[in-house]
């Protein structure tokens, strides 16, 4: 296994989606892996992702910076139905 560190892997692919495979020793932290498919598409790169084994651990990171001005919505299904009044 070719084996890059995360520090590699964002200068090679600046602003990119990486899928990573892991070599399974330590997967509580990630410092390092092997680029097995990278994309400006994030979900091109699930597509794609889907014909690597599945024996393969994986992981995909990005390389660019995180957009802080995203906003989540949450959506809470409640359990009772409305009461009628």
């Amino acid at each position: 296994m070719n084996s890059l560190t995360i520090d590699q892997i964002k200068t090679e692919y600046p602003d990119e989606w990486v899928l990573l495979g892991l070599d399974g020793e330590n997967q509580s932290h990630i410092d390092h892996g092997e680029v097995l498919l990278h994309g400006k598409d994030y979900l091109e790169l699930c597509y794609k992702s889907s014909e690597v084994p599945k024996t393969q651990l994986t992981t995909i990171i990005f390389t660019g910076i995180k957009n802080h001005n995203r906003k989540w919505l949450k959506a809470t299904r409640l359990n009772e139905k409305p009461k009628k009044t």
